[in-house]
């Protein structure tokens, strides 16, 4: 430890000399962060709308009651010329018709719902499952209502669409809950703190391969140090970079969002991991190719088209399920799950270490990469 140290004090020194490393690391992220944060949160303040387009009859009016149980939209009644409209300009997620014979499509097992749609958007794609699921309960309320001796379908579904769904009395899955909101601008900081420390890492191994040239790593190889030594001061020296951008950015979204960062005894030991593995792919980096420019080129395309894969810029629940299971092959991905995990508070010990053996496994790849192909003399 006692050589170690100069090593990993020397680095750190080296590295915040250069302005442009800190902008990299500290300013580019906080700076990214704030502005799609921003969006985010601002977003987040308006419901989406949802426009309806139904005539007036009584079954009619409880459907409309029934589908406005979800809170988490703004439904509308409108005519369908102005739904059209509003669908065309993107005011709205999308425009639901209400056919008036709503029975006759029950019998000819038609869709009960017309959807009005320019494009799959994130919103939709939260709104058609609830859409699907009230179709099925209306048609099942039919059917039941076929097998009694006294059918009244407007009376059940007015019966169906008072009651007040589920209420949830004690959470058993989630210790702790975070706002959806506050979720999704913790996710993106982490996000752009990830891809930033990537490329500020990444571009801090790649100077053994400057020193290489210059004559330092060979006087270091000549020194009282030992060779794994020379490598675990380094190593220790980039863990500490990635930890004071973390913590940077940890304390600056704390006091521009006022987000919560879930139980810091799960956060503390994955983001150590998530940094460890980025630490080893700008070693694996730094071992596969010959100079500083080299690296840097190729560093710039496998970070950025990873981090897309990864879920970096965009939630993968969004994407095709085939980019889904493309996703599995980087780590970036692995990295949001878990984060995402910890930050919304459901803390699900599975699904964390899975994430945690499967980042494991990539930092001991990145490493064997990298060791092999630095050269010890």
């Amino acid at each position: 430890m006692r050589r170690m140290l100069p090593i990993l004090l020397l680095n750190l020194k080296n590295f915040f000399k250069t302005p442009g490393a800190i902008v990299l690391m500290f300013v580019m992220p906080v700076v990214f962060s704030w502005i799609f944060g921003g969006m985010s949160a601002n977003s987040e303040k308006n419901q989406p709308v949802v426009n309806i387009v139904a005539g007036k009859s009584e079954i009619n009016t409880q459907i409309i009651k029934l589908l406005k149980k979800d809170q988490h939209f703004k439904w509308e009644t409108v005519s369908l010329q102005n739904a059209q409209k509003n669908v065309s300009n993107e005011k709205v997620v999308a425009a639901i018709v209400i056919p008036d014979n709503i029975e006759k499509q029950i019998e000819n097992q038609d869709s009960l719902f017309d959807v009005v749609l320019e494009k799959k958007t994130e919103d939709y794609l939260a709104l058609a499952p609830y859409l699907e699921g009230t179709a099925r309960l209306i048609n099942s309320s039919y059917h039941a209502v076929e097998r009694q001796q006294n059918p009244d379908f407007l009376t059940v579904l007015a019966a169906v669409a008072q009651q007040k769904g589920v209420v949830v009395e004690k959470q058993t899955v989630q210790k702790k809950t975070n706002t959806n909101s506050g979720v999704q601008i913790n996710l993106m900081v982490v996000g752009f703190s990830i891809m930033f420390m990537m490329f500020g890492l990444s571009g801090a191994a790649s100077t053994i391969l400057d020193e290489r040239k210059e004559g330092t790593w060979g006087r270091l190889l000549i020194s009282p140090a030992r060779k794994h030594e020379i490598i675990l001061g380094y190593i220790l020296a980039y863990f500490v970079m990635g930890w004071i951008q973390f913590v940077v950015l940890l304390t600056a979204m704390k006091f521009m969002f006022d987000t919560s960062w879930g139980e810091l005894s799960y956060l503390i030991p994955f983001a150590s991991l998530v940094i460890i593995t980025v630490v080893g792919f700008g070693l694996m980096m730094a071992g596969l190719v010959k100079t500083k420019q080299q690296a840097m080129a190729l560093n710039a395309i496998l970070i950025v088209s990873t981090c897309m894969l990864g879920g970096v810029y965009w939630p993968l629940d969004i994407v095709p399920e085939f980019m889904q299971k493309i996703a599995l092959a980087v780590p970036q991905s692995w990295a949001m799950s878990g984060f995402k995990e910890i930050m919304s508070g459901s803390l699900d010990n599975g699904i964390i270490m899975k994430d945690t053996l499967v980042l494991s496994a990539f930092s001991i790849l990145f490493f064997i990469i990298g060791l092999r192909g630095m050269k010890f003399e």
